[in-house]
């Protein structure tokens, strides 16, 4: 089928930039709000319909906006350093056959063009020598394309540091980034100065399609005598010139090495008898007898940009052209072609395609030029997170999390240093704590306790309920039960009490504020009451879902920090049970493909 739209790979990358420019918006004034504030939220202590299996991914508003939030334990906040562009990992190997840049190839991004060493510097393949295989690694931090011995023509891009490795780099993706200024590292100094030195519409390869046959070319040349506008030849050598009058007339005569190198002339005469030939432009340093030279067909580069020279190679047995070598690769090119020409005598056939560099010149983009749509999100969660002994902040390790989530901009209850405020606000850069607690704090005391030691103690994961809408389940005093006579609503009460007013354990821990060891702080989530009623208040005492027994009387409590449904989820995922110990720290990584 025809294709006559088509949405272009720079949306996705110019969509992954402007995510990432938003992280780093201006700070927010008392009126305006210029940022977006992302946190990494874990979630859902409770099981899994089929613990440990993981539940899917229920994509609507009850699952996203209501129940997967009610089950927010704690989030951290995402800082700029916390982010980063990335695109596929290609290590480098041995043996491996790798793709080359091509300005034509509509399917560049899904190949394997560019690699990572052990070194953990990244080099793009501008040629693979005709797809044969990678042998030598490439090093270096020229800036300038180099050729390794295998054939094959690099660009080194930049080295991955070792902050960045440690958040970014997986066996899947490399960070990549674009800068504007070093922060003083080698590496940033290194990929400045390659950015810097870019060459907007060069040329650096160009590629024999059909290398033809019956080219006839002098690989090695040693220079008799030299002037202004000629230069004359030995006859010794293994591929000495040839006596034939105007044989090399229309091809090129390239100094390689010894006095003049790198000059480029066309040879407009050739005297064979004397083996000196004419060129079309004076030579700026007239060649001596240490130079040597490359006599072989014309290579012509037509196009809109100016500057780029390039000289062709000959298999003296087959006289077919072997490889062109760019040794000036121009600028400004938007299109160009490459022909090959010597003279009527000899030669014919050969074409070749010429490849133009990336908008700005190869390594002035990296995010471009590797295609870096992704954005990749670490969030590392230590012990503790938060103020133990307040509940500032505060989430556990000693829990279990079973989601992942990127939560924007939620409706805060608390200032940056998670002290309460009257008013709640939405999340800025001059408000938003660094981690918010979504668990509700209940310090309560126990009952009854043997010692030290609470008799019927409550568990991490037990629902909770209380007396108070227990009581008005029996007398009736919720509406929903009403009609129920008085056997049934006593009957019914705990169940209808736990479906009046419920919260999840999270976590239990004695609380350091009281030298009466009756007293605790239970951490919980899913809270849940009916109509207006209040799920806990102070006072209450606590029941457990299976039992009418008061265990423990609240004495004090704090809310979530931020409004539990307020903020957007952007990401969610659901993961097989996560067992947060002291002693561990868990390394997230968050994917986001645009």
């Amino acid at each position: 089928m025809a294709t006559y739209k088509y949405a272009t790979k720079e949306l996705s990358i110019n969509n992954a930039k402007k995510f990432l420019h938003l992280l780093n918006a201006a700070e927010d004034t008392s009126t305006t709000k210029n940022s977006v504030i992302l946190y990494t939220a874990i979630g859902r202590s409770t099981e899994w319909s089929n613990d440990p299996t993981k539940d899917e991914v229920q994509d609507n508003i009850q699952s996203l906006d209501y129940d997967t939030k009610r089950r927010f334990i704690g989030a951290k906040k995402i800082k700029n350093a916390d982010v980063s562009h990335v695109a596929p990992r290609y290590n480098w190997t041995t043996g491996t056959v790798y793709s080359m840049y091509r300005d034509t190839d509509e399917d560049i991004y899904d190949r394997q063009y560019y690699v990572i060493t052990d070194q953990n510097n990244v080099y793009k393949c501008l040629y693979n020598n005709k797809g044969a295989a990678s042998t030598v690694k490439p090093t270096g931090f020229s800036t300038l394309a180099f050729t390794t011995s295998d054939s094959y023509t690099w660009k080194y891009m930049f080295t991955v540091d070792v902050n960045d490795a440690d958040k970014f780099l997986t066996t899947g993706f490399i960070p990549v980034k674009n800068l504007t200024s070093s922060s003083g590292t080698e590496e940033d100094d290194r990929q400045l100065a390659v950015q810097n030195a870019a060459v907007n519409g060069s040329i650096e390869i160009i590629e024999t399609v059909n290398v033809g046959s019956g080219y006839h070319a002098v690989a090695n040349g040693a220079v008799d005598a030299g002037g202004k506008f000629t230069l004359s030849l030995t006859g010794s050598g293994d591929n000495p010139p040839s006596s034939i009058d105007d044989f090399y007339n229309g091809s090129t005569v390239y100094i390689k090495s010894g006095t003049g190198a790198g000059q480029l002339r066309r040879i407009t005469n050739y005297v064979g008898s004397t083996k000196t030939m004419t060129v079309n432009t004076a030579f700026a340093t007239v060649c001596n007898t240490d130079s040597r030279v490359i006599v072989s067909p014309t290579v012509t580069i037509i196009g809109d940009g100016s500057g780029a020279k390039a000289y062709s190679s000959v298999n003296a047995n087959t006289g077919s052209i072997t490889g062109i070598t760019v040794i000036d690769k121009g600028t400004f090119y938007t299109r160009a072609q490459a022909l090959i020409t010597a003279n009527s005598v000899h030669g014919s056939g050969a074409t070749a395609n010429v490849y133009i560099s990336p908008i700005g010149g190869h390594g002035s983009d990296p995010i471009g030029e590797l295609y870096a749509n992704r954005i990749m999100i670490n969030t590392k969660l230590q012990d503790p997170e938060g103020n133990f002994r307040t509940g500032a902040g505060y989430f556990p390790s000693n829990t279990e999390f079973r989601t992942i989530n990127i939560l924007k901009d939620p409706i805060l209850k608390v200032n940056s240093n998670n002290v309460l405020q009257a008013t709640e606000s939405i999340a800025n850069t001059s408000n938003s704590p660094d981690t918010l607690r979504f668990t509700t704090k209940l310090t309560a005391s126990y009952l009854s306790m043997n010692s030290d030691t609470p008799i019927n103690p409550f568990s991490v994961g037990d629902i909770i309920s209380n007396e108070r809408v227990l009581n008005r389940a029996k007398s009736g005093a919720l509406e929903f039960v009403t009609d129920l006579g008085s056997t049934a609503r006593n009957t019914n009460a705990l169940s209808n009490a736990v479906k009046a007013a419920n919260g999840d354990i999270v976590f239990i821990s004695d609380d350091p504020a009281q030298s009466d060891t009756s007293y605790y702080n239970f951490y919980i989530n899913n809270v849940d009451s009916y109509s207006s009623y209040a799920a806990f208040q102070v006072n209450d005492n606590l029941i457990a879902s299976d039992s009418e027994t008061n265990i423990a009387t609240v004495t004090s409590m704090s809310g979530p920090e931020a409004n539990t449904f307020s903020g957007e989820i952007l990401y969610t995922e659901h993961v097989e049970p996560v067992s947060r110990t002291p002693s561990q720290i868990e390394d997230i990584k968050i994917i986001l493909d645009f």
